[in-house]
């Protein structure tokens, strides 16, 4: 059964904010004249990904009638829980004879299953983002690091395109979530102080400077495991890889090191790592991407470098991307 949210705002009113249940919309501008109205909505759900549609209404909510997704432009399909998202409507183009001050819109959020190959929207460092996603070895990934730009227009067989830093993405710390820490542009400030708790309530990169090189005072293995794992920095129905994917990734790729790497239809850069003392090491030479595997009182990544890639075991201080998948 499929899972409808609705959520009714008075628009035409700049400022206004109207919120039914999970669902709040803000009018962000609603420029006299113009039918052009820029709104703002978040939502939770049960569901992992939702379509969006939108009614309106010209007298108080009497009778709607549906806004053509041509004059609509936004956050509107594959949209996970989450805000603020951004919507523009274009009421004068939908409506051209029609006006009243008893204006009505409603948002209706309708979950939908996604289809690994098309985009999501959803909310990463407090803003919209939208990612694309890839089929390989048997799983869905997003197409680029957490943190990254979209892909860049450079030739797949350009080798030199895996250190254009706009694909380099964020650099995590093993097990933390997205609390800021994992900010390389501009990089992030750094703390010598370890936390106590899973969430250490700052966005400080946590430094170490001995052994067992965990930015945690006590150990917890359990941090990243699956899509409901704590601290988990993707996306509803999203999570980390295992090292045995991050592997089968690896062992697909047509050539050796950075430039089979490249090659994969994931595109991996080079984006470096952030050391154990908080400094940014190896950028445009090496990359590290965290796996949610642990050994011991380390865990497990996929270090690639110029002559070949392996799956490693480093210290969980370290900063290393991270790449979403879900299972298909």
């Amino acid at each position: 059964m499929k899972s409808i949210i609705l959520l009714f705002l008075i628009v035409f009113f700049a400022g206004g904010v109207f919120s039914q249940e999970t669902l709040t919309v803000t009018v962000v501008s609603s420029a006299a004249g113009t039918g052009i109205t820029e709104i703002e909505y978040t939502f939770n759900g049960d569901d992992e990904v939702y379509n969006i549609s939108a009614e309106v209404s010209f007298d108080n909510g009497g009778n709607f009638q549906p806004i053509p997704d041509v004059h609509l432009a936004g956050a509107l399909t594959n949209v996970a829980p989450g805000g603020p998202y951004s919507l523009t409507w274009d009421g004068r183009a939908s409506f051209p004879e029609t006006f009243s001050d008893e204006t009505i819109i409603k948002l209706e959020a309708t979950a939908v299953a996604f289809i690994c190959g098309n985009n999501l929207t959803f909310t990463y460092r407090g803003s919209e983002v939208t990612y694309g996603s890839i089929e390989r070895v048997g799983i869905c990934w997003f197409d680029r690091n957490l943190g990254a730009d979209p892909m860049p227009f450079v030739p797949a067989d350009d080798a030199t395109g895996n250190t254009d830093a706009r694909l380099f993405g964020d650099l995590f710390q093993w097990g933390r979530g997205d609390d800021g820490h994992q900010v390389r542009d501009p990089l992030s400030p750094a703390t010598n102080t370890l936390s106590t708790t899973d969430q250490p309530g700052h966005g400080k990169f946590i430094r170490v400077f001995s052994e067992p090189g965990d930015w945690r005072e006590e150990r917890n293995d359990d941090l990243w495991q699956g899509v409901d794992g704590i601290n988990n920095p993707c996306p509803p129905g999203w999570r980390l890889p295992i090292a045995a994917e991050l592997d089968a990734e690896r062992v697909s790729w047509n050539a050796f090191g950075v430039v089979g790497a490249y090659a994969s239809p994931l595109k991996w850069p080079v984006g470096g790592n952030r050391s154990t003392f908080g400094s940014l090491d190896n950028v445009g030479d090496y990359a590290g991407i965290w796996s949610s595997s642990i050994d011991d009182y380390l865990s497990e990544d996929l270090f690639i470098y110029p002559g070949g890639a392996i799956i490693n075991d480093s210290y969980r201080v370290v900063g290393l991307s991270v790449r979403c998948v879900r299972d298909i």
